[in-house]
């Protein structure tokens, strides 16, 4: 009878040991984004104020990150791609909150979360591959052949 009652304590008391040993070894983390090139200023439409563009890498492959800047808001395009093919493409646009000081940190206004308007665009359509492909091009060779 005490045997009994020894093994019945033992294994939760092993179970909760084994549980607790998986929550604490390491999962597989995304990997890390690493910028592999940065262009400002890069003529593009609509006409912005200035403009700021990225491309980046992880382990699923590159993006693009491209943002305008307006007079009343701003406007940030993230392009997916591996291996030269477009994966998805999007926007998110925000107007600026009117007749506030700008962010001491970065010295830009502040935009307003409300007015977010967030497009995905049509991968298939040629005008959407033709401005990825644009965009492509201000990024320099050795750059973009990482991404390959």
């Amino acid at each position: 009878m005490m045997h009994r009652s020894f093994k019945m304590m033992v294994i939760p008391l092993l179970s909760l040991i084994s549980f607790t040993a998986c929550s604490y070894l390491p999962t597989a983390s995304t990997s890390p984004i690493q910028q592999l090139e940065q262009v400002q200023n890069i003529e593009a439409l609509p006409n912005t104020k200035t403009n700021l563009a990225t491309l980046s890498r992880s382990n699923s492959g590159c993006l693009i990150q491209f943002t305008g800047y307006f007079d009343g808001g701003e406007s940030t395009e993230t392009w997916y791609f591996k291996k030269n093919q477009l994966k998805k493409a999007s926007s998110e646009t925000y107007q600026y909150v009117v007749n506030q000081n700008h962010l001491a940190a970065t010295s830009k206004p502040m935009v307003d979360s409300k007015t977010r308007r967030a497009t995905t665009f049509d991968i298939q359509n040629p005008d959407v591959t033709n401005n990825f492909n644009k965009l492509k091009s201000h990024f320099s060779q050795n750059a973009l052949a990482r991404c390959a």
